[in-house]
Formats: C-alpha cells, sequence, structure tokens
C-alpha cells in the first residue's frame, strides 16, 4: 500500500519587497503637491492708484503690512516700531537689495505709515514702495 504524505498547506505570503519603492513613490508625490503657504498678512482695503508699475522679483522683496487699527505686521508676526527695525535690519543685511512694500489700509493715519518709513530708514532699507490697487477706468 502506498503512504500518502500529509502536505502542510503553506499559507500565502505579502509580497513586500516593493514597499520601499511604494514610500519613496508617495513621499515624491507629496513633495510635489506641497503647496507653502505665503504670507496672509492683514486685512485691509487698499488705496487705488491711476497708474502702477509691478515688481517681479519676489524674492528680494519684504511685506509690511498696516491696518487701519495701526497694528504692524511682518512675515505674520505682529511687531511694533522697535521689532519692524529689527527684523528689516535683519532682512538688509541678509540681501542688501531688498525692497520693502508697505501694504497699508487705505483708511489709515499718515503718521503711523511715516513712522514706519522712519523705522526702514532707521533699519537702512531705503529701497520702498507702496502697494496700491489698479483704478480701472472705463467699462
Amino acid at each position: 500500500m502506498k503512504k500518502i504524505s500529509l502536505r502542510r498547506a503553506s499559507e500565502p505570503e505579502i509580497p513586500t519587497a516593493s514597499t520601499a519603492d511604494i514610500a519613496f513613490l508617495l513621499i515624491i508625490f507629496f513633495m510635489l503637491t506641497t503647496v507653502f503657504r505665503t504670507e496672509r498678512g492683514l486685512k485691509l482695503f487698499l488705496p487705488e492708484a491711476e497708474s502702477t508699475e509691478r515688481i517681479l522679483k519676489r524674492r528680494n522683496t519684504a511685506f509690511v503690512w498696516l491696518d487701519r487699527a495701526g497694528r504692524t505686521t511682518i512675515n505674520d508676526n505682529l511687531l511694533d516700531l522697535r521689532g519692524v527695525t529689527s527684523v528689516m535690519a535683519g532682512k538688509f543685511r541678509d540681501n542688501p537689495d531688498l525692497i520693502a512694500v508697505i501694504r497699508a489700509d487705505q483708511d489709515i493715519e499718515y503718521g503711523k505709515v511715516n513712522d514706519i518709513l522712519e523705522a526702514l530708514k532707521e533699519a537702512g532699507v531705503l529701497k520702498v514702495t507702496f502697494a496700491t490697487e489698479y483704478e480701472r477706468k472705463g467699462g
């Protein structure tokens, strides 16, 4: 009589050789599709201008936000005048071609804008421009 050998049923295996490749592809996918948050600044209404010039180089710009309550932010951090001077002096040391863009609310008192201009002058930042909304005429 012939002996029948009992076969042990092998358990199914899940191949794990490609999991490192899949993880690497997922990391690359998320790195490419991630959007970095830019400065939000303060909620404000910019003054209108009849003519304006667009600054195309965003690499050499630093934004100073002033709302109608007189609050000032740079890089989404609330600052006083001394803080504006120290932050902008540091930015100016890192990049001597820095252009300060003042985004001031249309209803702010000019004295507060003048204080910011003096703080920028004290920091050594002499290239300053004001952000405006372009006034479109006609229909």
